[in-house]
Order: structure tokens, then sequence, then C-alpha cells
């Protein structure tokens, strides 16, 4: 990490913080294990197959965490101790929440593992989002001891058309944006109060994947904010417009080993 970027950090009244897809789990491991393999071939014969999948790799994820994305959104964690900071992160794979970072000042608005919704329009009384951490603990267990059965695993359902329960996710069909809204509320406040306030924005792999969330707003605060740092880290897009010329800095680099080196 450079030295120009630390002493920013430092010397700022405010930090905004972006993290992209370049930060979050590929799951990509679980083809070359024939456990997961299996499940997942299983998963593709029945008509939920994408919420399964869903599920196949919250389990994944618990039992193979990646400590070296842990590591870095800890780094970062030290970074910000004692700053004015906020964090929108497109990963869904929570594993920001498993950080010292402040959930408080995290705004994760493609969703994750928190949460469970139908992927259909229900009409019943219930809640739209289910946030009970045991209904997702009875499942990882029962994969858990399913022995490569996926038919052993009793699979939440919605309580009006029966169908598997999805993750609040982005992936989703009909993601139900209310899982995040709040947050989201939170976070724009805090952003309105950045005007004319020394401003250092970090953006951690933030590609063009939903650019209006994260990659096109940024430019837009260190455009409009005179008092604004812009640092871009990105493998391949890591380029800086223009405009942003005399007060962004890029930097090629992947943005975990960035922070962790």
């Amino acid at each position: 990490m450079t030295k120009e970027l630390l002493a920013e950090i430092a010397d700022a009244q405010m930090v905004l913080v972006g993290i992209g897809k370049e930060m979050e789990e590929t799951y990509k491991e679980m083809e070359n294990d024939s456990f997961y393999s299996s499940l997942m071939a299983q998963a593709e014969k029945e008509e939920d197959a994408a919420a399964i999948l869903q599920y196949l790799q919250c389990y994944y994820r618990e039992k193979n965490p990646d400590s070296g994305k842990i590591d870095a959104y800890n780094r970062l964690a030290d970074l910000l101790e004692g700053k004015n900071y906020f964090v929108v992160s497109l990963c869904t794979d929570d594993y920001i929440y498993s950080s010292k970072l402040d959930v408080g000042r995290i705004v994760t608005p493609c969703g994750g593992f928190r949460a469970l919704q139908c992927h259909s329009e229900c009409s019943t009384d219930q809640e739209p989002l289910v946030w009970d951490k045991q209904v997702t603990a009875q499942v990882m267990e029962e994969i858990r001891q399913c022995e490569g059965q996926l038919s052993k695993v009793d699979f939440p359902v919605c309580a009006e058309c029966c169908s598997i329960m999805y993750f609040n996710r982005i992936d989703t069909p009909g993601y139900k944006e209310e899982g995040y809204l709040p947050q989201w509320e939170k976070y724009t406040k805090w952003l309105q109060g950045t005007l004319n306030r020394k401003l250092c924005i970090l953006e951690l792999g933030a590609g063009m994947e939903y650019p209006t969330v994260i990659r096109f707003p940024f430019e837009k605060v260190a455009y409009f904010n005179q008092k604004a740092r812009f640092y871009r880290v990105h493998s391949r897009l890591y380029q800086m417009t223009a405009e942003l010329k005399e007060k962004g800095v890029s930097i090629q680099a992947n943005p975990e080993e960035f922070l962790k080196n």
C-alpha cells in the first residue's frame, strides 16, 4: 500500500470505500470437490436448482472460509480505525461481516446470506424477508449430515407457494431490496455530509458490474468535492477518467493483495 494513501486516510475527515466483485468469493473449488460436485449435479435435476445452489455455496463458505479475504477486510478495518467512514460492497459472500469493520457502517446492496426470501410475489401476510439465523443453520447441519444425498435435506419453503426459499441476493429472481434499503438510506445521508469535507475515496476491485452503485457515483462524488482524493485499485480496470486525473490515483493491483501487502 502506498505511503501516500496511508497519509491521505490519516488526514481525511471522512473516508468512502467501495468494494467490487474482484473481492468476491468465486466458489470455483466446489467443482473440484467430489462432495460438492455430486450435490450440484443432483441439484441441476431439481426445479429450484438455483436456490439449492445458493445453499450449497453458503455451506461451502462456512466450511471453507477464505481467511485471506477476511484478513484483507481486517487490514482495512485497522486502516479506518477511528475514522468517519462508510463501506459500500457489491460482494454477496458476507465475508465483510466476519471482519472487524463496523456493521453499522456497511451497506451491501447486492445482498448476501443473511436473509431468505421467496422468488414469487406471494400475497400472504408473511414478512418479505426471513432473518432467522436458525433456519439457515438447520439447513447447513442437514447438508453436513446428508452423506452426499440431496434428498435428505429439507430446504425451507414459502408458506404460500411452497417453493424453496432463496437467499436475499441480487441473483435471486424477484430480488427484494428491503434487505439493504435501511442501510442504504443511512449511507446516502452520510454521503451528503461529505460535501466540502476532506474526503478520501478508496475503490477496491469495482469494475463494470453494477457501475451505477460504486464506480460512476464515486467518480461523481470525487469530481464535485474539491477536497476529495480518489484512489482506484483494480487488476484490469484501474484507469481514471480524464476529469479526475488531477485528484485521482490509478493502481493496477489485485485489491485483496493490495490491502494485505
